[in-house]
């Protein structure tokens, strides 16, 4: 249906008066000049018509009985599928009022009775054009929006593709941080879904969201992967605000900004890049950067909670000191200080069906 007038070599004009020698009068001057034509007699058997074959243009007159053209009008441009045909009054307007509500109804122009053959060719030819135009614009316009989400499409696959093939490395070189990623990158995914279902974030948290921040967590801790050996100042860069946790946020984020390149401004790239630049960043702005509250990035602040969860559990199952639960409370405590108290709230939920081994 989309390029339906734009296939179709002549125009089909649906003329709608309950006096038949108008509708005669009427067809004689448009079939003359190489228009197609369809008649009714009234609204509903119009309506009938407009259901088999979708004319290019519509003359209706004003007055008539059971449904007018004032309602017959209104009634097409509610539809989605009839409200940009051209609706155009055949009557005798008399008062501004009336022509003020011909208008406000839809139409685009009226003729007056009695017809004058030069007016009704003149006027029909015009509004025709025009409506050609707007649907060869419209066929266009969704011609390249289409194409912009398939290139939109191709640079996220082989963003997704470029992320993953780095995770497969840092997996490689270091097993553990491999297991690290695997359940942080799940973990992200479980969270962000249990997300989707909190009003504040159903618009926000998409299915493209919970794909891409499963696939972007992976690559939260690269910049410590690049440090070389040695950066390590001793403390664990989850806990607090250190030299070690700034350059690693630094390193990260600057080799992902480089290497998007040409693709920058996808949608995987650039949620990776966010991760890996404020995964350290705390609600109360006591991370780093010193960036506090919703102004972390979303993603960012749900791989902080996930990330230091693993890192907390696998630390309390290697020492026996203490319990995953207890490692929850601890993390509830912390909502609203150093974790989104959303992202928190979701987590308290869900936790049991993240991993921690």
């Amino acid at each position: 249906m989309e390029a339906e007038y734009a296939k179709r070599e002549t125009p089909i004009i649906l003329i709608v008066d309950d006096i038949s020698v108008n509708v005669a009068i009427l067809e004689n001057m448009l079939t003359h000049e190489g228009y197609e034509t369809m008649s009714a007699l009234n609204v509903q058997e119009a309506l009938n018509l407009i259901k088999q074959t979708k004319p290019s243009l519509i003359l209706s007159d004003l007055s008539m009985p059971e449904i007018d053209g004032l309602e017959f009008c209104k009634m097409l441009k509610r539809d989605p599928s009839t409200r940009d045909i051209p609706f155009i009054f055949i009557t005798v307007l008399n008062t501004s009022m009336e022509k003020e509500e011909a208008f406000k109804a839809g139409a685009v122009d009226y003729i007056p009775k009695p017809f004058d053959n030069v007016e009704v060719l003149m006027r029909v030819s015009n509004h025709l054009n025009g409506y050609r135009m707007r649907q060869e614009m419209a066929n266009y316009n969704r011609m390249m929006h289409k194409l912009v989400e398939e290139q939109e499409k191709q640079i996220e696959h082989a963003q997704a593709n470029m992320l993953l093939a780095l995770s497969k490395i840092m997996k490689k070189r270091n097993g553990d941080m491999g297991r690290h990623q695997k359940n942080v990158s799940y973990n992200c995914g479980l969270l962000a879904q249990g997300m989707q279902f909190l009003p504040a974030y159903e618009d926000v948290i998409t299915d493209q969201f919970v794909e891409a921040i499963g696939v972007a967590a992976k690559l939260h801790d690269i910049g410590r992967f690049l440090m070389p050996a040695g950066s390590h100042d001793g403390e664990h860069p989850a806990k607090g605000e250190t030299e070690y946790a700034k350059k690693c946020s630094e390193e990260g984020a600057a080799i992902l900004e480089e290497l998007s390149g040409d693709q920058a401004g996808g949608y995987f790239l650039s949620m990776a890049v966010s991760i890996a630049k404020y995964h350290h960043a705390y609600w109360d702005g006591s991370g780093y950067p010193e960036t506090a509250g919703e102004k972390i990035p979303l993603e960012a602040r749900i791989v902080a909670l996930a990330n230091d969860f693993d890192n907390l559990a696998a630390e309390a199952v290697a020492s026996g000191t203490r319990t995953v639960e207890e490692c929850v409370e601890e993390m509830d405590r912390k909502g609203g200080i150093l974790y989104d108290p959303d992202v928190v709230s979701v987590f308290n939920k869900i936790w049991r069906q993240m991993r921690t081994n």
